[in-house]
């Protein structure tokens, strides 16, 4: 992450507090108020190259916008099968008769 954010900003990878800052706590209606006073005696305003603070060095990379999410219902078709009853089995057919005995030449029973 430290190399994503120092390739998008490389300035802001190295941004530090200048030495010639001073914070100041102020006491105001609202509240307490920390107010940084540049060398020049001017309020600053904002943090390093227009990012809220210059200790935010990535803070323009949270700012993600989430993706719509792509989801649709499914619905599956179930289709139903009925098969038909199976057919009975062939009963064996009626087979001929026995074959008569020998019709040969009579045998010479001695």
């Amino acid at each position: 992450m430290a190399l994503l954010a120092q390739a998008l900003l490389p300035g802001a990878a190295m941004a530090a507090e200048s030495l010639s800052t001073v914070r100041v706590e102020l006491c105001t209606e609202t509240g307490a108020k920390t107010v940084v006073i540049g060398a020049d005696g001017q309020e600053r305003k904002s943090g390093f190259a227009g990012l809220p603070c210059h200790d935010c060095l990535a803070a323009s990379m949270a700012v993600v916008v989430t993706p719509e999410l792509a989801v649709a219902p499914v619905a599956y078709a179930a289709v139903v099968v009925r098969h038909a009853a199976p057919a009975r089995p062939l009963q064996p057919r009626a087979r001929a008769p026995p074959r008569p005995p020998g019709q040969g030449p009579p045998s010479l029973n001695v």
